[in-house]
């Protein structure tokens, strides 16, 4: 298996405290690198440093809120003090509540929105000044979703979101190339990452896997291999692209019946 070395590195992970943010930060700190998670739930974020074990002695904690511009500049002033400099931001934070338009509130939107969107912008926003004037170059990987091209019912914000994240990664790619800093995007399909089983979510997964090629749920990990791949040297020519990790699922209609 392929063993990235990130040794000197100063990674940030935004809604790192389960899932496919802790995962991240674990491959990250396996390979070296110093890196802060972050959280707005206190109780996770203790549980997440707890199951890194030895590896969170290069483990730092922020609580924080990245739709809030306030406490994105107070998590880097803190990153700041505490290991640096950055060399790699993930904006991995979102929040996802469900609802059709006919019934969605206006904070439900909100919520889809801004934890993923405007939490993206303001945090690369912090980022990309903190690498630009130290000279470096750095990396910046978004974590989208496969719904940022693939429309669902009951989740026109959380789509409408991703593939806004996914615009941002683009446009953003262009406005640092200069600095030879890389703004990629992945897009997990269907990941197992600790929801609540219930009979909805079960018809919705077996549903899923009907659809995937590979015949199997994603893990945090699959996802956490492709952000380490795009955050390491060898992905210094990949810039503004977004990366499908979805085993085949937006490959095409698979699952339905050979045609006549």
């Amino acid at each position: 298996m392929t063993k990235f070395d990130f040794t000197g590195k100063v990674a940030l992970v935004t809604g790192s405290g389960r899932g496919i943010g802790l995962a991240t930060s674990r491959k990250l700190l396996e390979s070296g690198a110093h890196v802060m998670l972050n959280e707005v739930n206190p109780k996770r974020l203790e549980s997440a440093m707890a199951s890194l074990g030895q590896l969170s002695k290069d483990a730092e904690t922020h609580i924080g809120n990245v739709t809030k511009q306030d406490e994105v500049e107070e998590m880097f002033k803190d990153l700041t003090n505490r290991l640096g400099h950055i060399d790699i931001l993930v904006n991995n934070a979102a929040d996802r509540p469900v609802a059709k338009v006919v019934d969605m509130t206006e904070e439900v939107w909100d919520r889809n929105i801004d934890s993923i969107l405007k939490g993206a912008f303001l945090c690369s926003q912090a980022a990309s000044r903190r690498m630009i004037a130290r000279g470096l170059g750095g990396k910046i990987v978004n974590v989208s979703s496969g719904s940022y091209k693939v429309a669902r019912v009951g989740a026109s914000a959380y789509c409408s979101a991703k593939a806004g994240l996914v615009m941002f990664t683009a446009c953003l790619a262009q406005e640092l190339g200069p600095h030879k800093i890389n703004v990629n995007s992945v897009a997990p399909g269907l990941i197992e990452v600790g929801d609540e089983s219930t009979p909805e979510k079960l018809f919705y997964d077996k549903a899923t896997i009907q659809a995937t090629p590979w015949g199997r749920i994603g893990t945090p990990e699959d996802i956490a291999n492709a952000i380490l791949m795009l955050c390491s040297p060898e992905a210094e020519f990949i810039t503004g692209t977004v990366l499908s990790v979805d085993g085949g699922l937006s490959a095409g209609r698979y699952g339905i019946p050979v045609s006549p």
